[in-house]
C-alpha cells in the first residue's frame, strides 16, 4: 500500500505524508483515494452542489445486486461526471496492480455503483421523499441510511476543501449539505428526544430514564 500511496503522490520517497495524503486523512465514510483524485485533478470545479453531491452518492451506495450492477444514470447532467469518476477510479485501480495489491479491477471499479445517482439529484432538486421512492425498489430505510452517510461525506469533503484552501468547494460542500437536510429524511426523533433528553438538556439512557419533576408529557396524538 505504501508504493501505492508514494504514487499516487500521498507521501514522498520518504514515506512523509503530502497535502493528498493530508486530504485523504479527512475522509472515513468512502474511498478517500478516489475522493483526493476527483479534488485535485479539478473534477468538481465545474459540477454545481447538486451534481457534487450526486456524485458523492457512488462512494456511498447500498449494497450491490443484479440491478445496481446493470444501472444506467439517466439524468443528463451526471453522465460526464460519473464517467470521470469511473476512469479516476480505473486509474487507482490500475496503479493498485502495478504495485502488485492483490485487486479485482473490474470489481473494484464496480463498488462505485451510479444506482442512487437519479434520485439523489431529484432529492437535491427539492423532490418529495414519497415521490423519490418510486424510483428505486430500496426499502425506505436504506434509502434514509443512505442519506445520512452521505450528508456525513459531503462535511468530510467541506472539511478536505479548508484544509486546502479552496473557498469555491467548500460553498458547494455547504450548500450540498443543506440541500441534503431537509423533509423527514432527517427530521429529529421524537421516541429519542422524548426518551433520551431531560428538561434540562441533559442525555439519558432509554431503559433507566425518569421522567423530570417539571416535565409535562404532551401526546402527539388523541389516544396517545
Amino acid at each position: 500500500m505504501r508504493r501505492v500511496l508514494r504514487r499516487l503522490g500521498h507521501t514522498n520517497s520518504d514515506n512523509v505524508i503530502e497535502l493528498k495524503g493530508r486530504i485523504a486523512c479527512e475522509v472515513s465514510t468512502a474511498d478517500e483515494l478516489l475522493i483526493t483524485e476527483l479534488i485535485f485533478t479539478g473534477s468538481l470545479a465545474e459540477l454545481s452542489a447538486e451534481q457534487v453531491v450526486s456524485l458523492m452518492s457512488c462512494l456511498v451506495a447500498l449494497e450491490r445486486n443484479a440491478d445496481s450492477d446493470d444501472a444506467k444514470v439517466a439524468t443528463e447532467e451526471m453522465r460526464a461526471p460519473v464517467e470521470t469518476l469511473q476512469a479516476l477510479a480505473k486509474r487507482i485501480g490500475t496503479v493498485m496492480l502495478e504495485s502488485k495489491m492483490p485487486i479485482d479491477m473490474e470489481e473494484y471499479v464496480k463498488t462505485f455503483s451510479v444506482q442512487l445517482v437519479d434520485l439523489v439529484f431529484e432529492w437535491c432538486r427539492g423532490k418529495r421523499f414519497v415521490d423519490l421512492m418510486l424510483m428505486t425498489k430500496q426499502y425506505e430505510g436504506s434509502i434514509i441510511r443512505m442519506l445520512h452517510r452521505l450528508e456525513e461525506l459531503m462535511r468530510q469533503l467541506l472539511s478536505a476543501a479548508k484544509t486546502i484552501g479552496d473557498a469555491e468547494l467548500e460553498d458547494k460542500c455547504a450548500r450540498g449539505g443543506a440541500l441534503l437536510r431537509r423533509d423527514i429524511v432527517f427530521a429529529a426523533s421524537l421516541y429519542l428526544d422524548d426518551v433520551t433528553t431531560g428538561a434540562h438538556g441533559k442525555r439519558r439512557g432509554a431503559a433507566s430514564a425518569q421522567p423530570d419533576a417539571d416535565t409535562v408529557a404532551v401526546p402527539t396524538a388523541p389516544g396517545i
